[in-house]
């Protein structure tokens, strides 16, 4: 298979730019334990509600930066209960990821046709891309909802994850959308780190139709 790499030194500037029109949020004070507490029983219903909402779309852009390089890349993410579509597009056309399948077994398209199954789609991400990123939790994280059960996390004075310690990975909630009478609210802007890998998620746009796998 001829990978395709998507670039991560030339697309320092689009990166650069990314994070200047993003800046982090002011830091509010964290809740005392016994506020946090009280929030437990609406933080729960919130997470069922996410978890049954199994068909979603999220659009937006992921910039990423280790010690030695970043990026930023397009993000369009469908789920199907289990099954996912996921397509990573750099800027200025060069190149396109796309992930198709479920967490054990994932079919990985490049912008050349070529084709790779694999049950390990975070390794064949970072052979393709050179960058680390954590695509089997990425759908609970990316909803504001824990990936493992033993998980520990800290709420926001909304009831709303604040911080999130997850299999390794510090995840920190800035912004959410506003909730509705027929909405939650859902993550807007996310930062995931682990050792030198930061990943900055900006979500454009949420939507939660009944999608079809094969469109």
């Amino acid at each position: 298979m001829s990978s395709l790499r998507i670039r991560p030194a030339a697309l320092g500037l689009v990166f650069l730019g990314l994070l200047a029109g993003c800046a982090q949020l002011p830091t509010k004070p964290d809740l005392t334990a016994a506020q946090q507490q009280r929030l437990i029983p609406e933080w729960r219903r919130h997470e069922l509600a996410v978890r049954q909402q199994e068909n979603w779309q999220c659009i937006g852009r992921i910039a990423i930066r280790t010690e030695t390089q970043g990026g930023t890349v397009n993000l369009d993410w469908q789920q199907t209960g289990l099954f996912s579509k996921i397509t990573l597009s750099a800027p200025l056309n060069q190149g396109v990821v796309e992930l198709r399948g479920q967490p054990d077994l994932m079919m990985i398209t490049d912008s050349s046709g070529n084709k790779e199954l694999t049950r390990d789609p975070e390794a064949t991400i970072a052979k393709l891309t050179g960058w680390q990123i954590p695509i089997n939790a990425l759908p609970d994280w990316i909803r504001g909802i824990p990936h493992d059960s033993n998980a520990s996390f800290q709420l926001n004075a909304q009831g709303l994850l604040q911080t999130l310690q997850d299999t390794g990975w510090q995840i920190e909630y800035e912004q959410y959308t506003p909730p509705t009478a027929a909405k939650r609210p859902m993550p807007q802007k996310i930062t995931v780190s682990k050792d030198d890998v930061r990943l900055r998620l900006i979500v454009e746009s949420w939507q939660f139709p009944p999608l079809d796998p094969e469109h």
